[in-house]
């Protein structure tokens, strides 16, 4: 009876409870202090939080929305929008944001940049006033530095920041999330050579870190008129971290990644 006290004992101090807050922020335009715009609805944030804050939210603060009157469109982009039944501004502005295109379907050019790919570059509509469309951040992962360092500065506490965005995945319907870029803590764990529940050895197995802070994040706040562009994931298990962090710790290149590379191969 000791023995099986003493286990369930063990059993509640090593269980892991998840708490996910939705963040509300009033309406914003125009250029703005990210940090100062979390603090206004006087949410509790607390040491050890990872914040996940949405990369929409992100580029408006940064000033990334553009006003589509003033593209103007080259010959380039112009063939890429009648090829791909697209808007010719829209398709310049692909352009113009992606590392490069990797192929076009109506009314979308599926771009990589900076190691991820996203449909017409993660450019978005939504969210802005008529007219104007939003970009990702210039540098998502110098913003996250940027508001992790402001958090321990002027609060004194240390957090995580995921930047995320919302993405279609393969075959599936409707939107879940993708961190496009963080801070604070590894963004990737990796779980080679250790074992399963039934003993096997994993070889290529690493676990999205970010990802699946950005998709419970991205659950949290909404898609529509929330008004919610953050999120707060409390004890969450991450591995901390000091390190200016980069795509290239989250991204593998074009070549290796399996969806890709089972579109071009032939069986």
């Amino acid at each position: 009876m000791a023995n099986a006290k003493a286990r369930l004992s063990r059993v509640r101090i090593s269980s892991l409870r998840l708490e996910i807050l939705a963040v509300k922020v009033a309406r914003k335009s125009g250029k703005f202090s990210l940090f100062e715009s979390l603090l206004q609805q006087g949410f509790d944030y607390k040491d050890g939080d990872i914040i996940v804050v949405s990369s929409k939210f992100v580029s408006m603060a940064e000033g990334s929305v553009v006003d589509m009157r003033r593209i103007r469109v080259s010959k380039k982009a112009r063939a890429l929008a009648k090829k791909c039944h697209m808007e010719p501004k829209l398709a310049e502005l692909v352009l113009r944001e992606s590392d490069y295109i990797v192929k076009g379907v109506p009314g979308f050019l599926l771009a990589i940049r900076d190691g991820m790919i996203a449909p017409n570059a993660g450019i978005d509509k939504s969210n802005v006033p008529k007219g104007f469309a939003i970009l990702y951040p210039r540098d998502p992962f110098a913003s996250a530095e940027g508001l992790k360092d402001a958090f321990l500065a002027n609060l004194g506490i240390k957090v995580g920041i995921v930047i995320a965005d919302s993405r279609l995945m393969p075959t599936r319907i409707g939107t879940t999330g993708v961190a496009i870029a963080c801070a604070g803590f590894e963004p990737v764990e990796d779980l080679r050579g250790k074992k399963d529940l039934f003993g096997n050895v994993l070889r290529v197995t690493f676990r999205a870190v970010a990802d699946g802070l950005a998709t419970m994040g991205v659950a949290a706040m909404g898609e529509s008129d929330e008004s919610t562009p953050a999120a707060v994931v409390r004890g969450a298990r991450v591995q901390w971290t000091n390190k200016k962090l980069s795509w290239r710790d989250m991204a593998v290149a074009p070549e290796q990644d399996i969806y890709l590379r089972g579109l071009k191969s032939e069986l």
